[in-house]
């Protein structure tokens, strides 16, 4: 699989996550699990794209400058929604707007990076390598008790500030 599959298969499973956390009910313990599993999830998919993918299209540097500020921008609506209790007037409000900023990153991503820009020179099998090596940091973590753990406890010191 390449990388452009890895990362557009990624997307869906974040997007799936958070119609699910959208469908459960608000202050549920259903509900906080697959945000739990949706910030893992989302964490896993920053790294894979900051380590691996970015780097592969250094001479988009410009398209990359953006892509990271998206980040900062989801990162940021994100540690406002972890500082909203579930139960506050305003949660729903701050779900939806994280959501937005999360799906609007990763369409502006797929329409702007995958495929790579014309002037990033990258090969089927470079393509594939990548791919693989981005599939295999997605199960290397998502086994992790350790990063599943830390993934959490970054959430609960944001959520406490």
């Amino acid at each position: 699989m390449n990388a452009y599959d890895v990362l557009k298969e990624h997307h869906v499973v974040i997007k799936g996550l958070g119609r699910k956390v959208s469908e459960a009910p608000v202050n549920t313990e259903e509900r906080q699990a697959l945000f739990d599993e949706m910030l893992i999830e989302l964490d896993i998919h920053f790294r894979i794209e900051d380590d691996l993918y970015y780097p592969a299209l250094g001479t988009a540097s410009k398209l990359i400058a953006v892509a990271h500020a998206e980040h900062r921008q989801v990162i940021d609506q994100l540690s406002v929604l972890l500082k909203t209790p579930q139960n506050a007037p305003g949660y729903e409000q701050e779900w939806n707007s994280f959501k937005t900023v999360l799906e609007a990153h990763a369409d502006e991503e797929e329409r702007d990076l995958i495929p790579a820009p014309p002037e990033v020179k990258i090969s089927e099998a470079e393509l594939e390598e990548l791919g693989k090596k981005m599939a295999a940091e997605i199960e290397q973590h998502r086994g992790s008790a350790l990063y599943k753990l830390r993934t959490k406890g970054r959430a609960a010191v944001v959520r406490s500030l």
